[in-house]
This record gives C-alpha cells, structure tokens and sequence, in this order.
C-alpha cells in the first residue's frame, strides 16, 4: 500500500488543478500543472518489489554465488603486511589486492565488499602468533609496541580508506582473534587506538568488539561474536556484553555505525544454556528452514539494528527452503528503500536544472552508512542505456533511517519507519537532444567509480542497476509519461552489476623486504626462567573505575627492560591481576620458586595464587604493600598433572581504593 500522505507532499501545489492519471505495471501515473509555475508534474506511485534483494553492505557475510552475501570478513596477520618498522604501505595494499579474489575473480566483478580485520594472536598457543620480527611476541605492553600500533593504522588508513573493495574495518589488533579479550586493552590503548582509527579512517566505519566508553564516545560500530546468544540476552545481565548495553546504555550505537557479528553455532551445539529449540536451532540450515528459528533471529536483528552476520551466512542455497528463509532475513538486514512516490517535471530543458521529489520509507533494520549518491539519468528508450546521468545534489540517503524501539510481542517497531522526503537537483548538459526519454534512478557506488549497485525496493528495475519510472521530454512534451508495455527485470539478482579499482591500485606489487633486526624469539628454560618477560599480565575486573598501567620505572634492568605494570582505581569485587602459560606450557608436576618485586598503597594486601583454570592449586600466600619496591619470594608444589591452563595471579584487596604495582617476575623449577 503506497502512502497517500508522501503523495500529498508531492503534488500539494497541484491541488485544484486539472490533471491527468494512469494505471500501468510502473505504478500509478499522475501528471498535474503547478498553478504557480503552470510547470506539469509527473508523479510515479511505483510497486514495493515483494521478495529479498542481494544489495551490497548488508545481509550475510560471505559471498554466496547462488545465494545472498556480497560480502566478506577476512581476518590479516600483521606480519602479513608488515615485515618491520621501516616497510612500505605497498606490502599491505598488495596483500589487499592477493585476498580480494574468490575462485579467480575480483572482488569488484563480483560487487563484494571487504571488512578486514587484522589481528597478532590467533588463540594464544604457540605457532599461531604474527608479530613482525622486529616486536616481541605477546609483547602488547611496551611503549615500542604502543609507537608500532599507532604507526600501523596510519598504514592501514592510507591503503584502504579509499580502497572502494572495503566496506568497514574491524579494529582488531588487541588479543584473541583481535577481539579484545585475553588481553583486553588498557585504558591508554583504547585512547590510543580510538585516535589512530579516527584520524586514519574518514570514510570508512570502524568496528570494535566491545562498548568501551573511549570507542563509543567515537561513534564506532560493534562486531559481536555471539550475536542472539539466549544466554547474554537480557535480563540476563551480561552488562559488559552488547545486548546489555545496547538496551540499556548505548541505545543509539547502531545510528553512527554498523552492527555485525557472528552466529556462535558452536555454542548452540556444545551448551544446553543455549537452549536450541527455542531460540535459532543448532546450524545456519536450521535457522532458515525453522519458522520459530526465522522469528527468533528476526526478533534481534531488529532489535540490534544488524546490518548482517556471518557463520549464519554458511546456509545450503542450493536447498529452496533454505534459500526461502534466507530470503526473509535478507529483507531484515540492514536496509530496504521502498519508494513510495517520485515526482519529476514532465518537460526539461537542455543545460537546465531538473528537480526530482522523492518519498522514501527504510522497511530494513539499520541505516545505510556510506556518502553514495543517488543518481536520475535518462535512459534510451530502445536500448535502456543511461544518455546522460547525474548525482542529485540535496539528497543524502544516510538519512534514511528505519523504524525504532523494537516490540518483540508485537514483532514490529513502536516507531515505525517514517516517509523520508527528499528533494534533488541536476544539470542537463547543454548537448542532450531534443527528444523523449525515460528518467531513471541508481544510487551509485561513490568510490567504486560512480557505478549502479543498490537497488530500491520497487519493481520498476532494468537490468545494470537503472530503475525507471516514465517518460521525461527534453526541450518538447512526451505524448505519454506512463511506462507501457515495457517489461521490467527482477532487481533481486543481477549478476551484471560490479565496481571499479583504480589500475593503479591493482598494479601494486609486494615491495622487496627491507632489512630487519630481527629480535630473539624468548624460550623457557627450565633450569633458569619459566615466566616469558613480554607476555602480558591480565587485569580481571568487574570494576568500571579500574585501570592497568604501563611504565618504565621499575627497580632493575631485565630482558623487558624496566618495565612496571600497575592497577590503579576501585579494586571493587573479585579483581585480579593473572599470568597464564596457556596450555602449550602447563606446569608440570614439581616445586617451583617465583619472584617478584612490588609495591603498593600502604597498608594493603595481595594474595597470590597458582591455578589450574579457575582453579586454585596451593595455599595463596599473603603479600603485603608499601610505598618502596620490595622483592618477594613463594615457593610451591605442584603434585599431579593440571587438567587446564596454568597461570599465576595477584587477587587485589576488595572494596576498596588503592595502587598495585608489579615488575621484575621471575619463575624456575626447584627440582
């Protein structure tokens, strides 16, 4: 059903005015004189195209050829692109250029769009690490690798803020998978970071794992990894996790920057908590073929605003139920434009002004994010192909924003997408012909050379990314303006529709490796030291006013240098501060000395424990704080074989304020 208060809008100054009105497969056809100007205006009421189409920037998140997804997460090793400090941008641009094909075509043949993530340290376990050789591995504390990561986003901004093959940039970088967990970054790193990206990043969304304050006050988007998990769903209160916070903190994230993430089906398979059944099943196969399933990740995806998803995107499109309800969902993602009524000038003159008037309603979940164009051309009525086209000046999509606060009862948004009305302006080159076109619309791909790419929501489509509404004269008046007999394309798939890359960009070769001092890779010795100088130390805290610090202070030189880690802030409950060998070097069964020196707010204890996972393995010994470094010593014993990772930790005082200070660790085998 069109809306008739946008169509009021649009002919308002035409009321009272003898006009003239058509039925055709374009859509209802109206041509009415404005009293003021005696200009005709012809008013297109076009036909909502019913099913799902494979727009760009939004739906699953891998390319599917016989399906829906255009687009790809990639995750890149920094020392993929990155030998040492002194290398090129070129390495990372020819990288970009090696990833951006699937089965021997290029990304821009087939209109895919890239979100890379570049990352250090797959899981923790040895061989799956990615420093360059120049920075120590597990090395995120030191003020060399703070000047490293500042320097690398630079890069990465140089090379792929005006790449039209990227579509966002996932932060990456921090922990496993670069999902900022295990170690999360500091407080300095988050400011260090949000700097770097928003300085390096001007046209591209940046997307981070989680809500810290520093990357939201940013405007940043959220790549979640367990996304319609029923076990961080509120009322669970899972406050540092996204469906909290984006209910109850940061409700309008989605309105700056995308929402995307993964489908976690491991933990749907693996975790009764999950509880399959009633949430989105057990495989992204499930999920389609499953009304209740479809509902249920509907019922998030509105309520996140999600602009798509991934490991979801693994469905079977060679199964038609399969393919059916990924069909729903990819109405659901990210945007739908619905035009509900254009309205253009029936005669223009050449070297003229046109003007358009536009009624747009976004039926999707999320706005559209990037600065494209909304284009009118006129099309040759035999051969369909643009004669001249133009940006319209005056109209920015990005505005288009959907419907709000979500019902899940009612499954529908309490504040439904509202008409979006819009009014664009272009120049007819002075050489167009006299003669009678079809006036056309596109939104163009702004990078990817000003070419078609998404489609409006509406039946009236000509393959190549042109949609047409009806006849326009050009310095005379068509005899008709309706759009008849002329048989449309389904915009649904168009496999016809692709970008452009700068040759030059695609010339880039690897550049040779520039000279590297490598440094020495560190080893446990049993006989002398266990404990790796450059792996971090992780602050575990439920605290919001608790920060882990990085200086060069300490008392001693050491392989790390004088390097101090402090907990500054509210210990609040259950904080501490944990080493873990992880599991390519459990502790084995025998006794042990370690050593360290601290210092801390007079008055105040630690308690430091060995544990096996979570848990604890020897007796804690109790450490006591004073404003002088002092060197302590606990010896202990570890009887049989651990099951988990070993790790040492610090647990901090509760319920308190106070200062924690640590440097100079060391551990070695008695025996």
């Amino acid at each position: 059903m069109h809306n008739n208060r946008a169509l009021g809008w649009l002919v308002v100054l035409c009321v009272g005015v003898p006009f003239a009105s058509a039925q055709s497969a374009a859509g209802s056809v109206t041509v009415a004189k404005d009293a003021s100007t005696g200009v005709d205006w012809v008013t297109v009421a076009p036909p909502e195209f019913p099913g799902a189409i494979n727009n760009p920037l939004k739906g699953f998140r891998d390319y599917q050829p016989d399906g829906y997804g255009l687009l790809q997460r990639i995750y890149i090793p920094w020392s993929a692109i990155e030998a040492g400090t002194d290398d090129s941008v070129d390495r990372l641009i020819a990288h970009t250029n090696k990833i951006t094909q699937i089965k021997g075509r290029r990304f821009e043949e087939l209109n895919v769009k890239l979100v890379p993530r570049v990352y250090l340290d797959w899981n923790g376990t040895s061989g799956r690490q990615h420093w360059p050789a120049d920075l120590q591995t597990f090395d995120y504390d030191s003020p060399t690798f703070q000047a490293r990561l500042r320097r690398l986003v630079a890069k990465l901004g140089e090379a792929w803020d005006n790449d039209p093959r990227i579509f966002a940039v996932q932060m990456g970088l921090i922990g496993y998978w670069g999902e900022h967990h295990t170690p999360a970054p500091t407080a300095e790193q988050r400011r260090l970071l949000t700097e770097a990206f928003q300085k390096a990043f001007k046209h591209k969304p940046v997307l981070v794992r989680h809500t810290d304050p520093e990357f939201m006050a940013a405007g940043f988007g959220i790549y979640y990894d367990t996304f319609a998990n029923v076990s961080r769903e509120p009322p669970t209160r899972e406050e540092s996790q996204l469906p909290w916070q984006a209910t109850h903190v940061y409700p309008e994230i989605w309105k700056r920057a995308p929402i995307e993430g993964e489908v976690e089906y491991n933990w749907q398979q693996q975790r009764p908590a999950a509880d399959p059944e009633n949430t989105f099943g057990r495989t992204p196969d499930e999920t389609m073929k499953g009304p209740a399933y479809r509902h249920y990740m509907i019922d998030k995806i509105r309520r996140y605003h999600a602009s798509y998803l991934g490991w979801i995107s693994g469905y079977n499109a060679n199964d038609s139920a399969v393919l059916a309800g990924a069909a729903e969902l990819q109405k659901t993602f990210g945007y739908r434009f619905v035009i509900d009524a254009l309205s253009y000038p029936l005669t223009a003159q050449p070297g003229g002004n046109l003007t358009l008037k536009l009624t747009v309603r976004n039926t999707g979940s999320a706005p559209f994010y990037l600065d494209w164009p909304v284009a009118v051309a006129l099309l040759d009525p035999k051969t369909r192909q643009p004669l001249w086209s133009a940006p319209l000046n005056g109209v920015d999509l990005r505005r288009w924003s959907p419907g709000e606060d979500w019902d899940s009862a009612a499954h529908a948004y309490r504040r439904p997408a509202q008409p979006h009305h819009a009014a664009g302006e272009a120049t007819l080159r002075s050489d167009v012909k006299p003669g009678d076109y079809i006036l056309a619309l596109a939104i163009l791909d702004r990078q990817g050379g000003m070419t078609p790419s998404v489609r409006f929501a509406t039946k009236n489509y000509f393959r190549g990314g042109w949609h047409p509404f009806g006849f326009i004269g050009v310095g005379r008046t068509p005899p008709d303006a309706a759009l008849k007999n002329i048989p449309f394309d389904s915009p649904a798939f168009d496999d016809s529709l692709s970008y452009k890359v700068p040759a030059k960009l695609l010339a880039v070769q690897p550049p040779p490796i520039p000279e590297v001092k490598a440094v020495a890779r560190w080893a446990p010795d049993p006989a002398q030291e266990l404990i790796n100088p450059w792996r971090y130390w992780t602050l575990e805290s439920r605290s919001k006013n608790l920060e882990k610090r990085v200086s060069a202070d300490g008392p001693v030189e050491g392989p790390a240098g004088r390097r101090v880690l402090s907990v500054v802030g509210d210990f609040g409950q259950g904080s501490s501060l944990k080493h873990t060998f992880f599991n390519e070097r459990k502790l084995k069964p025998g006794r042990y000395r370690f050593a360290c020196q601290v210092r801390g707010t007079a008055g105040q204890t630690v308690q430091f424990q060995i544990a096996d996972g979570g848990r604890s393995i020897a007796k804690a010994t109790t450490i006591p704080l004073s404003p002088e470094w002092r060197e302590h010593v606990v010896e202990f014993e570890i009887k049989s074989p651990l099951k988990d990772e070993s790790s040492l930790r610090f647990i901090l005082p509760k319920d308190t304020t106070g200062e924690f200070d640590l440097t100079d660790t060391r551990l070695r085998e008695l025996d």
